[in-house]
């Protein structure tokens, strides 16, 4: 029985040690001190191809989670809100149907928040490979970031789509030059305050069978409505979605100039010149039953081929 007890609490020794070093291994980018979204990324090589993994996002402002290029939680971000008395949440995802066999690209779109204007998160990796041997990292070593092209503004947001890069940057290749290492954030500042589904034991596979389980926060699509009808000026066009709703906008655009700026209903566009271009916000939205869409000088409203709103 004593040897029983031992056992016991050098396993509870065991997860609290891992538990408070991944509560520790925060980051933060470098150059993120405005209201910058930015760009988080790692590539792991596997030793041995991996059977099943799962990430552990803790982080005190909304983010975008992707392995190998996919949205692995299928919605638009996470979490719905951010506590300003509990900043920070985490959420783990089983990420085991998106594996490659030798290396695995886990990168996050992260975007500020009114209470935390540089972004801060820890991750961890871990699962099992195909025998059965167990991995976790939580180091922040290996880690680089970049900023994105959306910045959040007092108006909505600012969408710059003329430094997009060439391929995107959570699969694929990358610009080297205008990523670097991440920062260490301030240790003991910030605590996940929140795991929705998971405790400290199954970050590091005591209890595999909970890897499934995902009692998320997050922001999803409810509904796409159509503008019921519209009205066209010189230099805008007005489209009614009457009674309303809450939510973003999405228009397509074509033809429009490189460097061009269009305004919708608090966001601003700049187009990046290609024949068809999407424009929508990330991570801002509101109330809406009439969105008007301007822009400069170049600006024709018959370059607006599509609007849509995405009902939350």
């Amino acid at each position: 029985m004593r040897i029983f007890h031992t056992f016991i609490l050098l396993l509870f020794a065991l997860t609290a040690a891992h538990a408070q070093q991944f509560g520790t291994e925060w980051m933060t980018s470098p150059s993120s001190a405005d209201s910058s979204c930015v760009w988080f990324r790692r590539t792991f090589i596997a030793h041995n191809p991996p059977k099943c993994a799962s990430v552990c996002v803790a982080a005190d402002s909304r983010f975008i989670l992707y392995v190998n290029g996919r949205n692995v939680s299928t919605v638009l971000y996470m979490p719905s809100h951010i506590d300003a008395a509990h900043p920070s949440v985490s959420v783990t995802f089983d990420v085991t149907q998106f594996l490659r066999t030798d290396s695995n690209t886990v990168a996050l779109l992260v975007a500020p928040t009114a209470t935390m204007a540089s972004p801060r998160l820890s991750i961890g990796f871990f699962g099992k490979d195909v025998h059965d041997t167990s991995f976790a990292t939580c180091s922040i070593d290996g880690w680089i970031s970049s900023a994105a092209s959306t910045r959040l503004t007092a108006d909505g947001e600012l969408m710059d789509n003329r430094y997009q890069m060439p391929a995107h940057p959570s699969y694929g290749d990358i610009i080297t030059p205008v990523w670097q290492p991440v920062a260490a954030a301030e240790k003991n500042s910030y605590s996940a305050n929140k795991d929705y589904g998971v405790a400290a034991e199954s970050i590091f596979g005591y209890y595999p069978q909970r890897y499934n389980i995902l009692n998320d926060d997050a922001v999803r699509v409810r509904q796409i409505y159509s503008p019921n009808f519209f009205d066209r000026a010189d230099q805008s066009v007005t489209y009614d979605f009457s009674p309303g709703f809450y939510g973003f906008v999405r228009v397509t655009l074509r033809g429009c100039q490189r460097g061009e700026h269009i305004y919708i209903n608090g966001m601003e566009y700049i187009c990046n010149g290609e024949m068809d271009e999407q424009a929508y916000c990330r991570f801002t939205a509101r109330y809406m039953r009439c969105v008007t869409i301007s822009g400069d000088h170049y600006f024709n409203p018959e370059q607006v081929q599509e609007i849509e709103a995405i009902g939350l």
